[in-house]
């Protein structure tokens, strides 16, 4: 029976990833061990250090696959990243590694090289997982709502501005966002936009709805201001009575 590594900090507890261990589970290959290289602590230049609870997103994760079956162990590691995964390696041998990180410039291993590390100190598959949204204990009862108010004819491009900030509210792995197309409404312009003149018809409020923990939601305000020229952003803080996804579509 085989074993194979899994290398997660944030990422741990995305939907993604228990359902690759499920899927291994079944096929016969349970054990695994879990590695959580910590932030790294402040640098010479006085950054501060990252507020990261690993161990307590460790302990939740392995007791969330156990109940799939799987014989799972874990550690969290405090030193960099890739001096720690390596050493792993050289400890013990397996015969898979999962990498499980948050997208794009959320996860600071990426752009530091740690595939092509791991890649290069084994001759085993090696799989890289983006969990995007869907993290099961992530999202707490205290949350923050951001609410978005722009124009239908607002673009980026040539793509509506509206499904520009979904499309980069799901990249950087804000846990939801909705979008709602108003019959009435006006903004700084004080112009009325309504349906019911054919003429501003095409012109239309539109709302965006983002929801996430503050850290989260606060980490993608800075992208969000480049996008929205003109418009409306209102947070407010939130209590959150129920996140999970929907089951899965066959096929």
């Amino acid at each position: 029976m085989g074993r194979y590594l899994i290398v997660a900090n944030r990422a741990l507890g995305s939907v993604l990833l228990h359902d690759e261990v499920r899927r291994r589970v079944h096929a016969g290959r349970s054990r695994c061990h879990i590695l959580v290289p910590a932030e790294r602590p402040p640098d010479a230049d006085g950054r501060e250090r990252v507020d990261d609870p690993a161990e307590q997103r460790l302990a939740d994760e392995l007791a969330r696959l156990v109940e799939v079956g799987a014989e799972v162990t874990g550690e969290v590691v405090d030193g960099d990243a890739l001096d720690e995964v390596g050493a792993a390696l050289e400890a013990e041998t397996y015969d898979e590694v999962l990498v499980v990180t948050m997208p794009g410039g959320l996860s600071n291993w990426l752009p530091r090289g740690l595939l092509e590390h791991i890649r290069s100190l084994v001759q085993v598959p090696v799989l890289h997982l983006t969990a995007p949204a869907g993290v099961t204990t992530r999202m707490t009862t205290a949350a923050v709502r951001l609410t978005v108010y722009v124009g239908e004819s607002d673009r980026v491009g040539r793509r509506p501005l509206y499904t520009e900030v979904v499309r980069r509210a799901r990249d950087a792995g804000l846990a939801g966002a909705t979008v709602l197309r108003g019959l009435e409404g006006f903004g700084a312009s004080q112009v009325v936009h309504t349906a019911r003149l054919l003429t501003l018809s095409e012109d239309l409020p539109m709302v965006i709805v983002l929801v996430d923990t503050p850290e989260r939601v606060d980490a993608f305000l800075p992208e969000l201001n480049q996008l929205v020229g003109g418009g409306l952003v209102v947070r407010e803080e939130v209590e959150v009575l129920r996140y999970a996804a929907g089951p899965a579509a066959d096929g």
